[in-house]
């Protein structure tokens, strides 16, 4: 009996803590699928991105959203919309956050060497109901902005 003991209660202990965590997270975690144009973050060290640290456009900072907008589905005639795949993705985000849109968001003056970075969901995301592409700019060099790059208060 005292064997079992050592096994159900790390068990116990490790699915408390992951309730923890859960809850901690919130309502309100910013993640790939919730980022606003104005939001700056720094980029996830990680390719499975999960939830994003966003901090003030004033502090140092890595990437600013630029352009967030949900992928269509392809017509499907019945049942869950299939993942649309890489290809239709990458047309997106050249239609959706090409040189116009980043014209018209920059303010003028802005850095000209900024790089476009996007994240969109993969197939398991796509099948949690995850549509949004988020296209952000960010420095090649791996160097911090200072400062928002909008010209004005997105929204």
């Amino acid at each position: 009996m005292r064997r079992l003991a050592w096994i159900v209660v790390p068990v116990v202990l490790v699915g408390l803590l992951a309730i923890v965590a859960l809850a901690a997270r919130g309502p309100d975690a910013t993640t790939a699928f919730t980022l606003r144009p104005g939001d700056c973050f720094d980029l996830p060290t990680d390719a499975h991105v999960g939830d994003i640290d966003t901090v003030d456009c004033s502090a140092p900072h890595d990437a600013e959203v630029f352009e967030a907008g949900a992928l269509s589905a392809p017509s499907a005639s019945a049942g869950p919309a299939p993942y649309p795949g890489v290809a239709a993705i990458s047309d997106w985000v050249g239609a959706n956050c090409g040189d116009a849109a980043q014209r018209r968001y920059l303010a003028p003056g802005a850095r000209a060497d900024l790089a476009v970075g996007y994240f969109y969901p993969d197939a398991n995301a796509w099948a949690r109901g995850e549509r949004q592409v988020t296209c952000y700019l960010h420095p090649p060099d791996g160097s911090k902005l200072t400062g928002p790059l909008a010209s004005a208060a997105p929204g």
